[in-house]
């Protein structure tokens, strides 16, 4: 059984906004990461992310409660371990919504359970464009994100699929094709 369908990719990729779509459309629990990032203006904590302090984050990698954890443009991101294991024991899917090492971390940990998915712009141009237009970052944090992408679309051979977002209807009736057929394999 596929529990776990990872959507990575680069800031700006449209992953969260798929995401949501998706979860809503499919009827699927989206896992709600922690970071020690500042919460942006729309964001919901328990629902988007579980913000915590640093304090907190370490503390909880001293007691390994997390499956994986990454530093991501400064700030610290993690997969609790509870949240996983209730879906491996009720043998129910979640999408998981993480980075680039993230993805391939707990893809290595639970292969046979999971289903990696890389989301990629069309161009580091188009890039640029999303990340300006949806004004959630400084100039300084955008130039921070573009510079991963270079090294994150290296990564994306990884991934067991990888999607270009150039058409955001058309992106989003690929991976619900996609992931209803591999929910209906099993």
């Amino acid at each position: 059984m596929k529990n776990f369908f990872i959507i990575s990719g680069s800031s700006g990729s449209g992953k969260t906004t798929l995401l949501e779509l998706l979860s809503r459309d499919l009827n699927m629990d989206i896992s709600v990461s922690c970071t020690t990032r500042n919460k942006r203006k729309y964001e919901i904590d328990g629902v988007h992310y579980s913000f915590i302090s640093e304090e907190k984050f370490q503390d909880m990698i001293d007691e390994d409660k997390f499956l994986e954890y990454e530093n991501v443009h400064g700030d610290l991101y993690g997969t609790p371990l509870d949240s996983l294991k209730g879906y491996l024991e009720e043998n129910k899917s979640l999408f998981l919504e993480l980075d680039v090492k993230g993805a391939l971390s707990l893809k290595r940990i639970y292969p046979s359970n999971t289903i990696s998915i890389f989301l990629s712009p069309p161009n580091l141009d188009e890039l640029r464009k999303r990340l300006v237009n949806r004004s959630t970052e400084s100039d300084q944090e955008i130039e921070k994100r573009l510079s991963r992408f270079e090294q994150e679309d290296n990564l994306k051979k990884e991934f067991d699929y990888t999607l270009i977002n150039d058409n955001f209807e058309t992106t989003f009736e690929k991976l619900k094709k996609m992931i209803i057929s591999f929910k209906e394999e099993d």
